[in-house]
């Protein structure tokens, strides 16, 4: 349930801690699979998770110095949610491992929408509403892998990574 009275500062660090969670969620994912172009997206969305928060950690900085943090990760876990991706054993667990990611990404962009306008300063404030449209880009390149991997045969190696057959 999205919180209606965090500071501009909680904000803030919700959202600095919602990009390392998704950052850990696609690189776990991306240890449990051997799926070359699943992995490629991973990379990808790995790479800007990484960049999201340190732009955020820059406008905080800006905005509000060393201030200590005002919300721990968990805490952003229990907004945000989190996604297990220990569950992935074969084809089905991934694609619902996915949709659990693809909802992770939806309930962010939400979030910075809905959020954004606490933000006092004018860049920090559009850089949210990017974010709000980076998490519907990230969700529906979600989308697309999960019915790319839909006709793939997969199985579980013997490093338990589900892997493509190839027949």
């Amino acid at each position: 349930m999205l919180p209606t009275n965090l500071t501009p500062l909680e904000v803030l660090d919700a959202g600095i801690h919602s990009e390392t969670i998704a950052y850990k969620m696609y690189d776990k994912l991306s240890k449990r699979i051997e799926v070359p172009t699943l992995q490629a997206r991973l990379s990808q969305l790995k790479k800007d998770e990484k960049d999201h928060r340190k732009t955020l950690r820059a406008h905080r900085r800006e905005m509000f110095g060393s201030e200590p943090m005002a919300m721990t990760e968990e805490e952003a876990a229990e907004i945000f949610g989190t996604v297990d991706v220990m569950a992935v054993q074969d084809k089905e667990s991934l694609i619902q491992t996915l949709y659990a990611a693809i909802r992770y990404e939806e309930y962010s962009g939400y979030f910075y929408d809905r959020q954004r306008h606490k933000i006092p300063n004018r860049e920090a404030r559009i850089f949210l509403e990017v974010l709000a449209s980076e998490g519907k880009f990230h969700a529906d390149i979600l989308k697309r892998q999960i019915e790319s991997i839909r006709p793939m045969e997969l199985m579980l190696d013997e490093r338990g990574r589900t892997v493509e057959v190839i027949l």
